[in-house]
């Protein structure tokens, strides 16, 4: 009975999107800024380890282990962004 429930939700869902043109103006406005939308996500891929190396510090105080998860997650950020993002 619940399957019946999902794809009775799934058809409600998918009949009221296609009614609606949010998507396609959305879609629109990404078009037209596209240059914009990839120096953004550029930067927060360069840049993005930082935040992290920051949050690293910042917990090592309350606690050793997220402290330090964070510390090898934005070194593996660094490996990645030497390796891929190029400004």
């Amino acid at each position: 009975m619940s399957r019946k429930k999902g794809t009775k939700v799934k058809r409600a869902v998918k009949n009221i999107l296609d009614k609606t043109t949010v998507d396609d103006k959305i879609m629109e406005h990404i078009d037209e800024n596209r240059s914009l939308y990839n120096k953004i996500l550029c930067y927060t891929k360069c840049y993005g380890g930082y935040l992290l190396a920051v949050g690293a510090g910042c917990t090592f105080g309350a606690n050793i282990w997220w402290g330090l998860g964070l510390l090898i997650a934005a070194g593996g950020w660094a490996y990645w962004t030497k390796n891929t993002c190029k400004l």
